[in-house]
């Protein structure tokens, strides 16, 4: 009879059907940037079974059906890129000095809730170069789609990363900074303090407690959504605090324009096109038993939420905009010895 490693099947799974250190050494093979960021202390063995364990106990939200996450649906939706357009060029300009523009590609950026690589998919159908993108996500089946379209991607917690001290130009916390719990909101502050070089900057993004975005969770993607949205947004004084209280100087907390843009050939294809992507975005399976159904409810709903949809003629064909305003606070890693404070 053969003998094999019980040990190797006793250790929990991290990507891949693979556990953690086997798996990291396949991604610093294809991703050679993850050689200098990654943190030799974090990366041990005993250190990565505690964390992965830790992770797998926890993420289901956007993992498979079968697990009861909306990961399935939740990539579909993903599939048009430019469905957030406005938004993310928005984030990518808030790290650069006069947030006038897209940084290039002498810039490393840790999307932190990156899902199945979204905005390093923005970036990389840009016309110009753009930052460097480094993927990372709860979700094994996020990260696991990232890395098949080839893009560097991490396993790791928001509160928990694996990458070294002072390593990264900037850190973005968004699409999905509500489903940390309260606990887990300082803790990612202070992880995102922690892996930025001095001068580096993190963009925290959110919807305001209160306003048509929050409702529209609250009224539809709640009763509505597969998973349900049992989650808490955040308020100005609460984002402003989380920064400071981390250390970051030069924090502001400002709204910017983030909506939805989807396209088609003609105005009723786009208008459907982001009915559509808001039902798979969210996995509205309690809105109807068809698509029509549930695009038909969604619309209804969307007047006392996030408001009318709006549909022109574009290069696209005709884009169908419906418009979101999101919160986002901004702080800055001090220099050594406080200088530019």
């Amino acid at each position: 009879m053969l003998a094999f490693d019980q040990s190797v099947i006793a250790e929990p799974l991290y990507l891949n059907d693979l556990p953690a250190v086997q798996a990291l050494e396949r991604l610093r093979s294809r991703h050679p940037v993850l050689d200098r960021l990654l943190d030799p202390a974090r990366t041990t063995p005993s250190a990565l079974g505690d964390a992965v364990a830790a992770m797998n106990l926890v993420s289901w939200e956007f993992e498979e059906t079968g697990a009861g996450g909306r990961g399935a649906a939740y990539n579909q939706a993903q599939r048009a890129t430019d469905n957030r357009a406005p938004g993310m060029a928005a984030l990518l300009r808030l790290f650069s000095p006069g947030f006038d523009r897209i940084p290039g590609p002498d810039t490393l950026l840790l999307d932190v809730l990156g899902g199945d690589g979204t905005l390093a998919r923005f970036v990389a159908g840009l016309d110009a170069p753009g930052p460097v993108i480094l993927s990372a996500d709860l979700s094994r089946l996020m990260v696991e789609a990232c890395l098949a379209r080839g893009l560097p991607a991490l396993r790791q917690s928001a509160t928990h990363s694996l990458i070294r001290d002072q390593a990264l130009d900037g850190v973005l916390i968004a699409y999905g900074s509500h489903h940390l719990s309260d606990d887990d909101r300082p803790a990612a502050v202070a992880e995102a303090f922690r892996t930025l070089r001095p001068g580096g900057r993190l963009v925290l993004h959110d919807f305001e407690t209160g306003g048509g975005t929050a409702r529209w969770f609250d009224r539809v993607v709640h009763p509505w959504s597969r998973t349900g949205h049992p989650h808490r947004h955040f308020t100005r004084s609460e984002m402003f605090g989380l920064l400071t209280a981390a250390g970051f100087r030069d924090v502001r907390v400002m709204d910017i324009d983030d909506p939805f843009t989807l396209h088609g050939p003609d105005a009723a294809a786009a208008r459907d096109a982001l009915l559509d992507h808001l039902d798979r975005m969210y996995d509205l399976v309690g809105a109807g038993d068809t698509p029509a159904s549930r695009r038909a409810r969604i619309a209804a709903a969307l007047p006392d939420t996030l408001g009318a949809i709006r549909v022109a003629p574009s290069a696209h064909g005709w884009t169908a905009r419906l418009a979101r305003t999101a919160l986002v606070a901004i702080g800055t890693r001090s220099m050594p010895g406080g200088e530019g404070d």
